[in-house]
């Protein structure tokens, strides 16, 4: 791979490549996991993991993020039209091709039919430079191909008519201001990487607030929703939902809740109850053993899927379905046991887009389970301690770990889907949660985000475990005990240990509509 990125770069401009799909989003396929012996080389250099060029720094994974940024920068933007047109388009053939300089031997263009040529020896001849040209693809456009648009801002082009005028100007002072602050590449290497546009990303304005609301009772956790709608629950509610499966140009760029409900645990009859509707008590729903004490619950909208965590360690699958025969209007269809841990289970993290779920538990075992065949995957090794909070992205599927250091703070972890250490890096404040940005891959380095004992959210990039930035507010002290980002990553909302939720924007985005905000603390399931 290094000699063919060094003869396509700059020493040879006939050898040229085309990448498959795999070069900008499977790192694995670069190494030689299971050791096989592929001989060695003439120059007497055995052959086993790709040899990656320099500036990918012989890692795997940072080669294919690279390429992913380069994929979607604006050179490859700009050029990706000329490329359409070579291959698929105008200049394939006829005179725009010769012009272009872009002519191959006639038998290696679509059409030509072997079968129909009845010289043994000349239809030999015709395969043997289809094997060896390749063949041409069939032509699919007979004008030039449109240009492609690079990601582009609401902010950086034209505003919407309805915005008064005086708020167009303030948002486009605001913008030509931050275009002349100059800021640190993710990589200092490699030119043209982009941040993203979410809250904290080191290329724009520091993050203000811009809502804040005391509650007077500790979140358990905040849940941010396609509908870009956030939640606050209680440490013993779970939120479960069913989308709408409408279909339509309406339902494309937006997403409608069909279905909702509050469940809440930890009753002394080890009962699952169920709320949803606002006027009504909660119903009982599901009839837990007395074995299995409920300590955690997930749920998996789009699959209908409930998992419960026990004191004995063991994960109850709940299969159900959504029904109008039932009061809860969910009916239970199954249910399995799931065997991992030997103690108490203190977290469930669902991964939808990867099909995952994480359980994490007081053994100080951290376990990834398969949500569509419902087993055992792998267990994540090496923490010294249980691990105390867990977060996964949504757009590469790496996961984060925190557990307590053996000398004060907190030990952040990151790993990938298949369960290889990326790296780790160790906070001298205790990490009390985390959360990632789910930005666009290409265009974006996603950060974790880590709420720590003193107020303050700690922003690492998620490349290299580097820290980033820090979002503070001076008038609040109080452990981040739970973080999301909401789904369009233009918000960060953080809640304390005493029940104050606060949110965060970009300083040039103070003006943007505020995602609604729903808590739902313990009085809630009181009737």
């Amino acid at each position: 791979m290094n000699t063919t990125w060094r003869l396509s770069s700059y020493e040879s401009m006939t050898d040229v490549k085309e990448l498959i799909p795999e070069f900008f989003y499977l790192p694995e396929f670069l190494v030689n996991r299971e050791g096989f012996d592929f001989g060695v080389r003439q120059n007497s250099e055995r052959v086993n993991h790709v040899n990656l060029p320099p500036w990918a720094r012989n890692d795997p994974r940072l080669f294919i993020l690279i390429h992913r940024q380069a994929l979607e920068s604006e050179q490859v933007s700009q050029m990706l039209c000329q490329w359409i047109d070579l291959v698929f388009g105008l200049k394939q053939k006829g005179k725009a091709a010769v012009q272009a300089i872009n002519v191959f031997h006639p038998a290696t263009y679509f059409g030509v039919d072997v079968s129909s040529v009845e010289d043994p020896v000349q239809r030999r001849a015709l395969e043997t430079m289809i094997k060896t040209y390749g063949q041409t693809p069939r032509q699919l456009f007979s004008a030039s191909h449109a240009s492609r648009q690079g990601p582009r801002l609401l902010m950086e082009g034209e505003l919407p008519a309805a915005m008064g005028l005086l708020v167009q100007l303030a948002f486009r002072e605001t913008r030509e201001h931050v275009k002349e602050v100059v800021y640190a590449s993710p990589l200092p290497w490699i030119k043209g990487l982009k941040w993203g546009e979410y809250v904290g990303s080191p290329s724009s304005p520091d993050p203000m607030v811009c809502f804040s609301q005391p509650h007077g009772e500790r979140f358990g956790s905040l849940l941010a929703l396609p509908t870009r709608a956030v939640c606050g629950l209680s440490r013993k509610f779970c939120l479960m939902m069913i989308y709408s499966k409408e279909q339509g140009v309406r339902s494309m760029h937006s997403t409608d809740i069909q279905w909702s409900a509050i469940l809440s645990w930890g009753y002394a009859d080890n009962m699952l109850r169920l709320k949803s509707k606002q006027s009504e008590p909660p119903i009982n729903f599901i009839q837990c053993s007395q074995l299995h004490q409920v300590t955690s619950c997930a749920w998996v909208p789009d699959s209908c899927q409930l998992f419960t965590g026990s004191r004995c360690g063991v994960i109850t699958a709940y299969s159900s379905r959504f029904t109008n025969n039932t009061p809860s209007e969910m009916e239970v269809e199954s249910q399995m046991h799931l065997y991992g841990h030997t103690a108490e289970v203190t977290g469930l993290f669902v991964c939808k887009p990867y099909s995952i779920l994480i359980s994490v538990s007081r053994d100080g075992t951290c376990i990834l389970w398969d949500l569509n065949r419902l087993c055992y995957v792998q267990s994540l090794t090496g923490h010294k301690s249980p691990v105390t909070a867990v977060s996964a992205s949504e757009t590469t599927g790496d996961i984060a770990t925190v557990c307590d250091s053996v000398g004060g703070g907190s030990d952040l972890r990151l790993w990938t889907v298949n369960g290889d250490l990326i790296g780790h890096v160790h906070c001298r404040e205790i990490i009390c949660s985390v959360a990632f940005s789910n930005q666009p891959e290409g265009v974006s380095v996603n950060i974790i985000a880590g709420g720590l004992e003193n107020g303050v959210v700690r922003l690492w990039s998620t490349w290299d475990l580097k820290p980033v930035r820090e979002v503070t507010f001076p008038k609040s002290n109080k452990p981040i005990v739970s973080l999301t980002y909401s789904c369009d990553g233009h918000h960060l909302y953080t809640a304390n240990s005493d029940g104050t939720v606060m949110a965060w924007c970009r300083r040039d985005q103070q003006r943007m509509k505020l995602p609604m905000f729903y808590s739902f603390l313990s009085s809630y399931a009181a009737g």
